[in-house]
C-alpha cells in the first residue's frame, strides 16, 4: 500500500501519494470517456458534416479558426479564476455548457428542416460559442494539472495518458464512421450525423462529471496587487516564455493549415480525401484511427524522453522529423483497390498510404502537445500560473487561427488550369498540395529555428 506521506509541487497545498495516484487514474478515465466528443471536432465528423451541407472553404477555415481564436477567452477567465479559492466549480460549469452545445448540429434537421442553407452559419455560431466556453476553462485546468503533477513524472504521465486516450479515440472514430456510413442514406441522410453529435455531447458531459472527482491542490491565489497590464505581461519577464509562445503559435498554424490538431487529421485533410479520392466515412475514419494508433505506439516512449532530455530537445526532434511523414500527401495515388475483408466499397490507395504514414506522424505530432504542456510548466511559476497559461494559449490560438483562415482562402481561390497537371502518383495538382508545402515551410524554416534558440 502506498504511503500517504504528502508530495506536492512547490508552493501548492500538499497532495498525498494515494490522492495523486487516484486523481491520475480518474483523469485518464474521464479523458477516455470524452474521446467520443473529441473525435468529432478533431476528427472527420465535423468537417464532413460541413462538406455535406456544402460549406465553402472560407466557412471551413472560419470554423477551424474559431477553435483557435476561442483561446483568447483564456486570459479574462484566468484573471477571474486567480481571485477564486478553487478552480474546479468554475471550470466544471463552463465545460458542461461547452459540451452540451455540441448537440446543436443534431437538432438542426428537426428545428430547421427546410432551411439547410442556414445550417453552416448556425453550426459555426453554436460551436464558436462552445469553443469560447471550453477555452475559458482550459487555463484553470492547465494550471490545476501543473500544480497537481510533480514535474519529475509529468512527462511519463502525459505519455501514458495520451496512449489511453488514443485507444478511446480509435473506438470513437470507428463507431462514428460506421454510424455515418450506415445512416447517411435514405429519407434522413443526416441521421448518422445526428447520432454522432448527440453521443459526443453526452459523453463529453460525462467526461466533465467524472473529472470533478480529481483532487485539486489549493491554488496560490493572486490577491489583486499590481495593474491588469502588469499581471498579463509578467510572464514575459522570462525571455523563454515569449519565444516558446511564438514558436508554438507557428507550429499550431502549420498544423491548422492541413486541418490537423495535436496530430489528429480533420478539416482540410479529411475533406480532401473525400472530395478528391471518394473515401467513404469509414475509410476517412481509418486515417484518424491510424494517427491515434501512432500516438498509442509512440507517446509513452516520447514522454520518457521528455523527462530525461527536456521538452526543448524533444520538440526539436519532433518538429524536425515529424513533417517528413506528411510528404506522402504530395504523391498520393489515384487508383482504388477492392479488398474484400475491408468492405464492399473499393478502397482508395491514397487512404492506405496516408494511414501508413499516420502511424508515425500521429505519434510525433501528438507528442508535440506533451512537450508544450511540459515547457509551459517549466517557463511559468506557481504564483500567477493560471494567467500565464491563459496568455500563452491565447497568443498561440491567435497565431494558429491565421493558418486556418489562410487555408480556407487557398481552398476557395487557388485553382489550377483545366489540363489538371498530375503529381507523381497520379492525383491532380490541387490546393491541398499548396497547403502541404506551406506546412513544411513553416515547420522547417520558422518553428525549428525558434526552438533551437530557446534556452534549455
Amino acid at each position: 500500500m502506498a504511503s500517504d506521506t504528502a508530495v506536492s509541487s512547490p508552493g501548492v497545498s500538499e497532495v498525498s501519494p494515494s490522492q495523486l495516484e487516484r486523481s491520475m487514474r480518474l483523469n485518464m478515465l474521464a479523458g477516455f470517456l470524452g474521446m467520443m466528443w473529441i473525435s468529432v471536432p478533431l476528427g472527420m465528423p465535423l468537417p464532413l458534416l460541413m462538406e455535406a451541407v456544402h460549406a465553402s472553404g472560407f466557412q471551413l477555415g472560419l470554423l477551424s479558426a474559431a477553435w483557435l481564436l476561442a483561446m483568447l477567452a483564456q486570459v479574462p477567465s484566468a484573471l477571474l479564476v486567480e481571485q477564486l479559492a478553487t478552480r474546479k466549480p468554475f471550470w466544471a460549469v463552463l465545460s458542461v455548457v461547452h459540451r452540451l452545445l455540441w448537440g446543436v448540429p443534431a437538432l438542426l434537421p428537426i428545428v430547421l428542416p427546410e432551411r439547410r442553407d442556414l445550417w453552416p452559419v448556425v453550426i459555426i455560431v453554436a460551436l464558436a460559442l462552445s469553443n469560447a466556453l471550453g477555452q475559458a476553462g482550459t487555463a484553470p485546468w492547465q494550471s490545476w494539472m501543473a500544480d497537481l503533477l510533480p514535474p519529475s513524472r509529468a512527462g511519463r504521465f502525459w505519455g501514458v495518458r495520451t496512449r489511453v486516450l488514443s485507444v478511446g479515440m480509435i473506438i470513437a472514430a470507428l463507431i462514428s464512421g460506421l454510424l455515418l456510413d450506415r445512416y447517411s442514406e435514405g429519407a434522413n441522410p443526416f441521421l448518422g450525423f445526428q447520432l454522432v453529435f448527440a453521443a459526443a455531447a453526452f459523453f463529453g458531459v460525462l467526461d466533465i462529471v467524472v473529472h470533478c472527482w480529481v483532487t485539486e491542490p489549493k491554488p496560490v491565489r493572486h490577491e489583486g496587487e499590481g495593474t491588469l497590464y502588469a499581471r498579463i505581461t509578467t510572464p514575459f519577464r522570462n525571455p523563454g516564455f515569449l519565444r516558446l509562445t511564438i514558436a508554438m503559435g507557428f507550429w499550431t498554424s502549420a498544423q491548422a493549415i492541413l486541418g490537423y490538431t495535436m496530430g489528429l487529421p480533420g478539416f482540410f485533410s479529411m475533406v480532401y480525401l473525400k472530395e478528391q479520392f471518394g473515401a467513404t466515412y469509414v475509410q476517412a475514419s481509418w486515417v484518424f484511427i491510424a494517427s491515434a494508433i501512432g500516438a498509442v505506439l509512440w507517446t509513452p516512449r516520447i514522454g520518457h524522453w521528455i523527462d530525461v532530455w527536456g521538452g526543448r530537445r524533444v520538440m526539436l526532434l519532433l518538429t524536425g522529423l515529424g513533417p517528413l511523414f506528411m510528404l506522402p500527401w504530395l504523391f498520393l495515388p489515384s487508383a482504388k483497390w477492392s479488398i474484400p475483408f475491408l468492405g464492399a466499397a473499393p478502397v482508395p490507395q491514397a487512404v492506405l498510404v496516408v494511414c501508413a504514414a499516420s502511424l508515425l506522424a500521429g505519434g510525433f505530432y501528438s507528442a508535440t502537445w506533451m512537450c508544450q504542456v511540459r515547457l509551459t510548466q517549466d517557463y511559468t511559476s506557481t504564483a500567477g500560473r493560471t494567467v500565464a497559461m491563459g496568455v500563452h494559449w491565447s497568443l498561440v490560438g491567435l497565431i494558429g487561427a491565421c493558418g486556418s483562415i489562410s487555408a480556407g482562402w487557398i481552398k476557395d481561390h487557388v485553382q489550377f488550369d483545366s489540363t489538371r497537371t498530375l503529381v507523381p502518383g497520379g492525383a491532380p495538382l490541387s490546393y491541398f498540395h499548396v497547403l502541404v508545402a506551406l506546412h513544411l515551410l513553416l515547420a522547417w524554416a520558422v518553428v525549428c529555428p525558434l526552438f533551437r534558440r530557446l534556452r534549455p
